[in-house]
């Protein structure tokens, strides 16, 4: 999915779908693969209404819960994903220039979706 500003230009995307863990139950589990948003309009609300469709769609797919990968450096995001209810769980693994990759997850459902964002 994009967004698009009021001009028709993309400033940001949601891609998310089954997870790619074996061990996570793709009945009950959606993957967030990525929210990514152009820097001049951080702050403006996109990243949010982005992260609202991923729970959407989670909740329409059926499924309780949300899992994301992020790089454990990329504290910016991970304060984004905090703001939003996601938790790490503790799981690691290696990543790309030398920043593994840390998960965390989202329990989804109805009622997360009458919340404020």
């Amino acid at each position: 999915m994009c967004a698009e500003d009021p001009g028709g230009s993309v400033v940001g995307l949601l891609t998310a779908g089954p997870p790619h863990h074996e061990e996570l139950d793709s009945a009950t589990h959606y993957e967030l693969y990525q929210v990514g948003v152009l820097p001049h309009v951080w702050g403006h609300g996109v990243g949010g209404a982005l992260h609202r469709e991923f729970v959407v769609r989670a909740v329409a797919a059926g499924c309780t819960e949300g899992v994301l990968e992020c790089w454990a450096s990329n504290t910016r995001a991970q304060r984004f994903y905090a703001r939003h209810g996601w938790r790490r769980d503790g799981a690691r693994r290696p990543g790309p220039m030398d920043s593994d990759y840390v998960r965390l997850r989202l329990k989804v459902g109805p009622s997360r979706l009458s919340g404020s964002w």
